[in-house]
């Protein structure tokens, strides 16, 4: 029966149904192979899939994060970051990652900061001589880079699903999403060099200090938010609450930039990117139940295990087995069906299930910027306005970087277990 559900997965995705139909066609049909009787669980693990108070924060968040694009606060924390690395050649690229890894810290969607910064950001760097290609290229891999900054989405599914502490996976990824930040910063610095492209204009000391009054709110933000969680003061869901009210106020009475007709808009985008969010999260459970009735589960953490002599082979194993299916499909599916089974195998091998949480949404950042499905790159080539064929050659670089990187990240533990332990964490 296994192989009839993984072959109806495959078809129905080949065939362009969207992924969270695909995993309910695939959970009906092998319910229906079991027994008829067992129908009537569907609607029952449709809702227990969702049954859980942390993943409140999902819609918490997108909801700051489409405030934040509206009402100004996005193109804010741009202009701050051209403060700070504007002076330097291939700044505005730089500029890009910086601002989209801040922009992580509020809204937690990778899909979410890519659009936002990138709607601002790619047409500056193209009316500086950036390539297209190259400029979709940063702005593709920045994306990929903020599924490790807190509050990202990924790290809260991760925590829900594996049981893994959400904070300490927030501070487990602040090191390694910086690593990762600073090497695509190196890599565009280098290229930018390289293409000799030209400098941005000086901005002047009261220019400067200007830009860093108004992009004061929206740091404040990031610091309220990853204050309040690691100094205990609210759990990341409250946190979530925290930043939609703390935008509102921002963008609605300071800046002045967010309408009240703006609301029905910000609302139906975040009911949009939520929902497809939660409806994968909703067919998944099911989509696991019937693999785990069927024993399916179990037998791969038993095939894994026979072949996975050492941690290290097992590591390497999950890296290949999450980058495949990151590019033929969303990494949702792959984070809910295969983290319950490989947690467990993970600990046994003695890899910290918070290093294993990281490890995989490293490498869910990696997919999320690789062809053919990376939803990043796809957001990038829209807002950039750039066919994908020609983002490819330039985003290879960027790829290589982040490999490196989540080698780095795999091998060298105590990048992700320092802040959770000194926080108290782990």
């Amino acid at each position: 029966m296994g192989i009839l559900i993984t072959v109806t997965l495959i078809v129905t995705m080949l065939i362009g149904v969207p992924v969270g139909m695909c995993l309910a066609i695939a959970a009906l049909v092998g319910m229906l192979m079991i027994s008829t009787d067992v129908l009537i669980m569907m609607p029952q693990k449709f809702i227990s899939g969702l049954d859980s108070f942390p993943l409140l924060a999902i819609p918490l968040f997108v909801l700051a994060g489409q405030l934040m694009a509206k009402g100004g606060l996005a193109r804010r924390i741009v202009d701050l970051s051209l403060v700070f690395v504007g002076h330097i050649r291939g700044g505005l690229g730089l500029v890009v990652i910086f601002s989209t890894m801040l922009m992580s810290g509020i809204s937690g969607s990778p899909a979410a900061n890519t659009a936002a910064i990138g709607s601002i950001a790619v047409p500056a760097m193209k009316k500086r001589q950036y390539p297209d290609g190259f400029a979709t290229a940063i702005l593709a891999a920045a994306g990929g880079v903020s599924t490790l900054v807190p509050p990202a989405i990924d790290l809260i599914i991760i925590g829900v699903i594996a049981n893994i502490s959400i904070s300490a996976l927030f501070a487990a990824g602040v090191l390694p999403a910086l690593l990762c930040g600073v090497a695509i910063m190196i890599l565009a610095n280098y290229k930018a060099r390289k293409l000799e492209l030209p400098l941005i204009e000086p901005m002047t000391t009261k220019e400067k200090l200007t830009t860093l009054r108004d992009g004061f709110l929206p740091i404040l933000m990031v610091l309220i938010i990853l204050g309040g969680i690691y100094g205990g003061v609210f759990t990341p869901t409250e946190a979530a609450a925290v930043a939609v009210v703390y935008g509102f106020l921002v963008a609605f009475f300071v800046y002045k930039e967010l309408k009240l007709r703006d609301l029905p808009e910000v609302l139906l985008k975040t009911c949009s990117l939520t929902g497809v969010v939660l409806l994968v999260l909703a067919t998944a459970s099911i989509f696991s139940f019937v693999l785990t009735f069927e024993g399916i589960p179990l037998a791969m953490a038993d095939m894994i295990t026979e072949y996975a002599v050492n941690w290290i082979v097992f590591i390497l194993f999950v890296h290949i087995l999450f980058f495949v299916l990151g590019m033929v499909m969303d990494c949702l599916p792959p984070i809910l069906i295969l983290m319950p089974i490989l947690v467990p195998v993970a600990a046994a091998m003695g890899i910290d299930p918070i290093h294993f949480g990281i490890i995989v949404a490293a490498n869910v950042g990696l997919g999320m910027v690789s062809p053919p499905v990376g939803i990043c790159l796809f957001v990038a080539c829209g807002v950039g306005d750039t066919p994908i064929e020609r983002v490819v050659r330039p985003l290879l670089p960027f790829l290589l970087v982040l490999v490196i990187s989540l080698m780095v990240i795999t091998f060298v533990p105590q990048l992700t277990l320092f802040l959770p332990a000194f926080f108290g964490l782990s």
